[in-house]
């Protein structure tokens, strides 16, 4: 019993820190167009471009959900988990 417990403690750390690792890859995401102009890149002016400013919001949107998605699959992993390790304690405590 104790084996099972640890096992699920330390899966519910696993899936703890991978939902954390994603909800921080989402706050990183950028929104900045950029283009090429003399061999650098530079960021382009919402007055010169505003529609690659949509679709670069779009794209960042599109990518932060991304990283949401897998977060909250993740987050809810970790509670299941941490749950079942809580019910399968207390019913063998009191079993005993």
């Amino acid at each position: 019993m104790i084996t099972l417990l640890g096992i699920l403690a330390l899966a519910t750390l696993f899936s703890g820190g991978a939902s954390a690792y994603y909800w921080y890859q989402s706050s990183k995401v950028m929104v900045m167009p950029m283009e090429m102009i003399n061999g650098e890149l530079q960021p382009i002016s919402i007055e010169s471009n505003s529609n690659e400013w949509i679709r670069a919001v779009y794209l960042g949107i599109e990518k932060a959900g991304s990283f949401n998605k897998k977060a909250s699959i993740f987050t809810a992993l970790a509670v299941s988990l941490g749950a079942i390790a809580s019910c399968i304690s207390v019913f063998s405590a009191s079993a005993a």
